[in-house]
């Protein structure tokens, strides 16, 4: 069997095993090195995987836990539905294998009455058997991964010992992936709050320094514009008698969606009808 046939626990050595181990742990170390977006290193994953055992389609299942369900984070392979496959932590195989810390092997999609939710999408997709095993790293309990097949009991040959090791590097990587992303998602909220105490400070600092209402109101929009991208602010004020908004002020204006003096009705419901000049 050549270095890049999948390994089967029944047909490789220990020394063997032991070797091959090493090497497919490299080489997801490498990539978790390499690739900090989630999606980009999982597809990677795809290929050194591939080298450990045969399959059609591979899974990452993440658990919510504000949701208490299954989230599929990501899928590669025809055999599996899109990331949109939410699911019950208590019903689903992957949610078996995040609870019990236990891999979890369908051998037989037709005859399997456990997880019924997960077994009909697997029936759709034409997956005939599957396995599942715990995803987590070091820190956290992270979800699952798991692994399909077309044909019937494709995994009988699989050492869960082995496969489950390098579930664990995979655990590593991922998790490495996913605070980095909240580390970057944290920084960008920063940087927007930062913005937004800003434009707030340059609002206030014109309302002092500033009395004449519509160079007043030019500043302001001039001081929104910096922190939201848009092309026109208008300013409507409420006109109790006419049961409508006069538009009151405008800037950057666009002369063919609105002027001043514009009335805005609203209809029965309060929503904004036709306009209506002066």
């Amino acid at each position: 069997m050549g270095d890049e046939s999948p390994i089967d626990g029944d047909t490789a050595t220990p020394q063997r095993q032991g070797a091959d181990l090493q090497r497919l742990l490299l080489e997801v170390s490498r990539l978790a090195a390499s690739r900090r977006d989630l999606d980009g290193l999982l597809g990677e994953l795809v290929t050194v995987l591939q080298k450990a055992v045969r399959f059609d389609g591979l899974a990452v299942v993440l658990h919510d836990a504000a949701r208490h369900v299954m989230v599929l984070r990501f899928a590669a392979g025809s055999t599996l539905p899109g990331k949109d496959l939410v699911t019950s932590e208590e019903t689903d195989a992957a949610g078996l294998a995040w609870l019990t810390q236990q891999p979890v092997f369908v051998a037989d999609v037709e005859r399997e009455t456990r997880f019924p939710e997960i077994i009909e999408v697997a029936r759709a997709y034409a997956i005939r058997s599957f396995c599942v095993f715990p995803l987590t790293s070091p820190l956290r309990r992270l979800g699952a991964l798991g692994f399909a097949s077309r044909d019937r009991d494709a995994f009988h040959e699989v050492d869960p010992a082995f496969l489950q090791q390098l579930t664990d590097e995979v655990a590593l990587a991922v998790d490495n992936a996913l605070h980095h992303q909240s580390a970057e998602e944290a920084e960008r909220h920063l940087r927007q709050e930062h913005e937004r105490l800003g434009m707030l400070l340059d609002v206030n600092n014109t309302l002092v320094s500033n009395l004449d209402p519509p160079a007043l109101f030019g500043d302001i929009a001039a001081c929104l514009r910096r922190v939201v991208t848009h092309d026109l602010t208008a300013l409507l004020i409420y006109d109790a008698e006419r049961n409508a908004f006069r538009v009151a002020a405008v800037a950057f204006e666009n002369t063919k969606l609105i002027h001043e003096g514009e009335f805005v009705p609203l209809d029965a419901e309060g929503n904004p009808a036709r306009r209506v000049r002066g």
